[in-house]
């Protein structure tokens, strides 16, 4: 083994989830006759969940993932992002006598692999893209190797239609491709990761994609094992500057709870300050972050959506006016609100939100208002 002479001072930590990685094994080994839909809260670890199940499965089986990340590719929503972008993102063009780069063993930089002719045909509208993919399935198919297909953030394609037309959505298109590669031709596995809840209930209350299609929810760290965590922090986060005591890992379980990236948000702060100014500086940014998001026209009414979170954590969809249907899609995807599509609640985006919404209206009662 080739020692870490990085010298980094804190790593990326991964905490249990064997209940997850049971789930997605026992899954990817069942022949394909279903879209798989990992949905839960911004920060509970899908795409860090991900890729520890695929460096798993890497060793164990003969796979030819194809992983895109939507989070990391650079486009511009505005309405100039248009199909051709897509293919861009889907296809990469590789000529005979270019170097093929690979993440890891079993894991493309690109997508699909085509030369610059049939990127052409493409880019005019002559070749079918989705050919061009499930023809990939059977080649991979027939040499005996499981293709699986993993997009991080779809949603980011729900506004681009074909050929540039306006009658055919780019995503309807891609959901009856991936419905006719699993349910129907059992061709590829593949997995769709969101954590836009509203989304992924455009998808649940499909009945056609319901019904050939799984959801698993992946949720934020239980208590005891940011505890575990926390108290271990050498083991599981390569830090060695400072130890946490019991009553510190539950001062950070009370203001971020099991959201992952926070805590190792928080980690990371502890080289610089004691943890109760940490956790001072931490809440009064949720709290910015809650007042950034209520100035503006509709202040009142995100306010009275807000209030019903302030004492407690959750509210049905058959509470809400339908009036406010919108506003609400927009917390969401602003990552104000998490919206669980299987249950039909509203949560705030983890504990830390829940408290920059008690603080907004705690430092508004002090205000007078």
């Amino acid at each position: 083994m080739i020692k870490d002479k990085s010298g980094y001072r804190k790593d990326v930590a991964f905490i249990d989830r064997e209940k997850e990685l049971a789930f997605l094994k026992d899954w990817i080994n069942e022949r394909p006759e279903s879209l798989l839909f990992l949905h839960g809260p911004k920060s509970s670890g899908k795409t860090t969940l991900l890729y520890k199940f695929l460096e798993q499965m890497e060793k164990e089986q003969e796979l030819d993932i194809k992983f895109l990340n939507l989070r990391k590719i650079y486009t511009d929503f505005s309405g100039d992002f248009d199909f051709k972008d897509f293919l861009n993102i889907f296809f990469n063009v590789e000529d005979k006598g270019e170097k093929k780069e690979k993440l890891s063993a079993g894991i493309n930089v690109g997508f699909f692999k085509i030369d610059s002719e049939i990127e052409k045909k493409m880019q005019q509208g002559k070749v079918d893209p989705f050919k061009v993919m499930e023809r990939e399935f059977l080649r991979l198919k027939k040499e005996g190797i499981k293709p699986v297909l993993i997009i991080d953030e779809l949603q980011a394609l729900d506004n681009i239609y074909m050929n540039n037309g306006r009658d055919r959505r780019l995503i309807i298109e891609l959901f009856n491709f991936f419905v006719a590669m699993t349910k129907e031709s059992h061709l590829a596995h593949i997995i769709i990761a969101s954590s836009d809840g509203y989304f992924i209930n455009t998808v649940y209350t499909d009945s056609r994609l319901k019904k050939s299609s799984k959801f698993f929810k992946v949720n934020y760290l239980l208590k005891e094992d940011v505890m575990e965590w926390l108290l271990n922090l050498e083991k599981y986060s390569k830090i060695k500057d400072y130890t946490l005591t019991g009553e510190d890992a539950e001062k950070i379980w009370d203001i971020v709870g099991g959201s992952m990236w926070e805590i190792q948000d928080i980690l990371s702060d502890l080289f610089r300050a004691p943890l109760d100014e940490v956790l001072r500086l931490y809440k009064k940014k949720m709290r910015n972050l809650i007042v950034d998001y209520v100035v503006r026209p509709e202040q009142k009414k995100i306010e009275k959506l807000l209030r019903r979170l302030k004492e407690r954590d959750e509210f049905s969809k058959e509470e809400i006016d339908p009036e406010d249907e919108g506003l609400l899609r927009d917390m969401v995807r602003q990552n104000i609100l998490y919206f669980d599509p299987t249950e039909a609640m509203y949560y705030p985006q983890g504990k830390s939100y829940h408290h920059g919404i008690r603080l907004y209206f705690e430092k508004s009662l002090e205000r007078g208002k």
